[in-house]
């Protein structure tokens, strides 16, 4: 597996608060069968300004302190970029990339979307860069439009989901929001967004779930296969064809109706 979203990264956002911890949870990655982990501590403009410079450093030091404890796991630089209402025409992305890829992963906030966010994701499209909208079943908006799912989509927006939504970790709406999307073919990568604050290392989970209950949904595309093409900077389909494929409608509309039994009584 191929983990694109953390915050493994120590003291400089609100995921591992030292590098004990950082070593810990790596561990824990390894013996999941990680082979691959971006770092992606939160940029928040006066909350959590970690520029380029300070993220590699963090990185290059965690790097030799993975290997003196024997970890394998390969660690990639980046940010989860925070957009706000600030206009970006003028932004240098090359500081916020996923390792040297043109992709870039961002937030916005969860409550309600900044008036010109989608300016903000043009402006990055027009200069070269492929945003990834974290967790994009976790913004009201989304949850309350799901079609804004889609029309992110055809915008050359990329969508990663936590694996926790999948199993209720932010609440049912998210849950809710969440397998409609997979269903979809809406979702590129779901990733961890691991900060570090327990053992359950939430990826393994949803693989083991998705595998145990649908032998044929193609897992390897979203936790590996399109995680890959990140490292190596190549082009990854907007339209999830095989997801989309992959569930018998009768047997696939039976196993999201159990899950949101257990996650929802609306």
């Amino acid at each position: 597996m191929i983990d694109i979203h953390t915050h493994i990264l120590p003291a400089v956002d609100d995921g591992a608060k030292d590098t004990e911890i950082s070593l810990r949870c790596l561990k824990t990655l390894q013996e999941s069968g990680v082979t691959d982990v971006f770092l992606t501590p939160h940029y928040i403009p006066g909350e959590y300004d970690n520029t380029h410079e300070k993220i590699e450093e963090k990185c290059r030091l965690l790097r030799k302190s993975a290997s003196q404890e024997g970890i394998t796991v390969n660690l990639h630089s980046g940010v989860e970029l925070y957009l706000t209402d600030a206009g970006q025409q003028d932004v240098d992305y090359s500081s916020y990339r996923l390792g040297s890829s043109d992709y870039i992963l961002v937030e916005t906030a969860m409550h309600g979307f900044p008036i010109n966010l989608l300016d903000n994701l043009y402006q990055m499209v027009r200069k070269g860069y492929k945003p990834i909208l974290a967790h994009p079943e976790r913004y009201i908006d989304i949850i309350q439009n799901p079609s804004l799912a889609e029309d992110l989509i055809y915008r050359n927006v990329y969508l990663q989901a936590n694996a926790g939504s999948f199993f209720g970790d932010f609440g049912k709406a998210s849950t809710r929001a969440v397998w409609s999307m997979l269903q979809k073919g809406f979702i590129h990568f779901v990733a961890s967004d691991y900060h570090c604050q327990t053992q359950n290392y939430p990826l393994t989970v949803f693989r083991d779930m998705m595998t145990t209950n649908y032998p044929g949904f193609p897992i390897d595309l979203l936790i590996n296969q399109n995680p890959a093409k990140i490292i190596k900077n190549e082009e990854i389909e907007y339209l999830n064809r095989e997801v989309l494929t992959s569930f018998p409608k009768t047997n696939a509309e039976s196993f999201f109706q159990k899950i949101l039994k257990v996650f929802s009584n609306a």
